[in-house]
């Protein structure tokens, strides 16, 4: 397996950057401790976020059930008129398994992107054996149950390979073959994302903390009627995280949507959105966004490998240097110590190491690792 690895130590302060159902900071027991945790799949919404901002064109796609609004785009977008939309998004709705209590949803969330969904039903609104003719579409417009009922059977028939057609010949849905589809109705959708995400964890013990908070209510006048407004208690905590971000160059190969300038050109804004990326949770009355203290980069083949247990020990704060100091010496190790011990072939490396020199810049990591690539 060809593989690009990011392994990445990064401190907060007062935050909380992923919240459990309590509304308090997730959190985690690993080497007997607890930990400050960040779920996988919050900060790949973060990424996910962060590239499709920086580069649409490629990471084009959305994850949602509302879908009616932009399967009537995409039919409009295809030339179809006025009525031949409505009927489109009737056919394309009930074959994706309508809501019926909601309009214009589906009973799942779907990852799709805008030149996806026109693949899928171009061939309703094209020319040729499969397109919803006048008759058809007047039928599903008919209100009458038996038209619609018969109408709707025809198109059915008509539609049938309408979901095989999702990812085919797209170039907008990078997204999709990095974070990957899952479809539990039907398996052909499913898409096996090419990105590994750990979930972050502190590289030290952590506890929450409490930030009692007072709103005053501004129309309050009267001595006698002085005070807050509202009181209450808000959970966060401070951590220096390790989080793991991969990607399988060969699943990424594999999924047959992108030539050599554009691989290099996804892979590009990915690793820049892994680095840079974090999750905006409670960012206006908490805000703790920073950057990486350290980044170590990797281009290797072999399987995926996490570097976690630098940590199974809970690092120590050292006076005057905090937790990154430490945790960035830990991780340094374990890296060393596991080429050492299982022969390892490190393959590409470089790192970024914040305040020291001689360590790469971002531009120099991104360069490096994507040499040959594309």
């Amino acid at each position: 397996m060809k593989l690009i690895e990011l392994h990445i130590l990064q401190s907060f302060p007062v935050t909380c950057l992923n919240r459990d159902d309590l509304g308090a900071p997730k959190s985690a027991t690993f080497g007997g401790v607890q930990r400050a945790r960040v779920s996988s799949q919050c900060w790949k919404r973060a990424v996910r976020e962060f590239a499709h901002e920086a580069k649409p064109e490629l990471f084009g796609a959305s994850r949602s059930k509302i879908l009616g609004p932009a399967i009537e785009k995409a039919a409009k977008e295809l030339g179809a008129d006025e009525k031949t939309v409505a009927a489109v998004k009737e056919v394309v709705l009930d074959a994706m398994k309508r809501d019926d209590k909601k309009q214009d949803m589906v009973k799942t969330l779907f990852f799709f992107s805008p030149e996806s969904l026109k693949n899928a039903i171009r061939p309703l609104v094209s020319d040729g054996e499969k397109k919803l003719t006048p008759e058809i579409v007047e039928g599903i417009l008919s209100g009458d149950d038996k038209k619609v009922k018969k109408a709707k059977a025809v198109a059915d028939k008509l539609s049938k390979d309408l979901l095989k057609a999702f990812g085919e010949g797209v170039t907008d849905a990078a997204d999709i073959a990095l974070f990957g589809r899952m479809v539990a109705d039907d398996a052909s959708q499913t898409v096996e994302g090419a990105a590994l995400f750990s979930h972050a964890l502190s590289t030290h013990a952590v506890r929450s903390e409490l930030d009692f908070f007072s709103a005053v209510d501004d129309e309050k006048k009267n001595a006698d009627d002085a005070g807050a407004g509202q009181i209450g208690n808000i959970e966060y905590n401070s951590a220096c995280y390790y989080r793991y971000v991969g990607v399988n160059l060969d699943l990424l190969k594999k999924s047959n949507l992108f030539d050599q300038a554009q691989t290099r050109a996804v892979l590009e804004n990915f690793i820049k959105a892994a680095i840079l990326a974090v999750p905006a949770a409670r960012k206006n009355s908490m805000f703790g966004q920073g950057l990486p203290s350290y980044v170590l980069a990797v281009r290797r083949e072999g399987q995926p490998l996490s570097l976690a247990n630098a940590f199974e020990k809970s690092v120590e704060a050292k006076r005057g240097c905090g937790f990154v100091e430490p945790s960035i010496a830990a991780l340094k190790k374990e890296w060393t110590d596991l080429k050492a011990a299982f022969g390892i072939d490190g393959g590409i490396e470089c790192e970024i190491e914040k305040g020291k020199e001689g360590t790469a810049s971002l531009a120099n990591i991104v360069a490096k690792l994507l040499d040959g690539i594309g």
